[in-house]
């Protein structure tokens, strides 16, 4: 779907100068990979986790001598490949299609960046997944997927919203990912306020999920118990 509204926003629904559409086709792709990324984790990730769980993998591999430290790893190890395949797709749409010329070291760029801004958004999947009825997940990852990506620019430039709408935005983690893909293409200065704002989002998800997660537990033993 983000290769499909690549292609529509950059073929169809795009007008302006050259170098104005140059700037686009290579800002959009940059949205679009962190709109793909954003669809992983709160869509793919939360749902798996949830099934697993569900079936009792998780209470069994919690049991098993090796914990549940290798299927994580996996889950993690899966996403991450996701991820490099929304920048490789994305990337060689961008390039084959529109002409974007990247250099060697912005490819590797945008892959430590996807890589490093998926963390939260990831956190977050994992926390959705702690919702027991799957219709009720369906909803929650479609009333934080599709508002996120609107109100943090990722369909179109953050400052056509009104400006209270843009200071929710702007504390949005896709903004933060997505404000150093555009630097990293752009060549400009790195802002650390973005990485920071990354790492802040990390570790409130991080606590989001560890309290639910020990929650869970105290449950199942009350269950147990019982």
């Amino acid at each position: 779907m983000p290769a499909g509204f690549y292609l529509l926003f950059t073929k169809i629904m795009v007008s302006g100068s050259a170098a104005e559409i140059k700037q686009f086709n290579l800002t959009y792709m940059g949205q679009m990979i962190v709109y793909s990324v954003l669809i992983e984790a709160f869509f793919s990730i939360a749902s798996i986790l949830r099934r697993d769980r569900e079936k009792g993998l998780t209470t069994f591999l919690r049991l098993s001598p090796h914990g549940t430290l290798p299927y994580y790893t996996s889950i993690t190890f899966w996403m991450l490949m996701m991820s490099l395949l929304s920048v490789v797709v994305l990337g060689g749409i961008a390039v084959g299609v529109n002409g974007v010329r990247l250099e060697i070291t912005q490819w590797l760029g945008l892959i430590v960046v996807v890589l490093i801004g998926q963390l939260p958004l990831l956190m977050i999947g994992i926390a959705l997944s702690h919702i027991h009825r799957e219709e009720m997940l369906s909803l929650a990852s479609n009333l934080l997927t599709f508002p996120m990506a609107l109100v943090s620019g990722l369909w179109w430039p953050i400052s056509m919203l009104p400006s209270w709408l843009q200071a929710i935005g702007k504390l949005m983690p896709t903004y933060f990912v997505n404000n150093l893909l555009n630097e990293l293409t752009s060549r400009a200065k790195v802002d650390l306020t973005n990485l920071i704002g990354i790492a802040v989002w990390v570790l409130l998800a991080g606590l989001v999920v560890v309290a639910m997660t020990r929650n869970e537990q105290r449950r199942g033993v009350a269950l147990g118990e019982a």
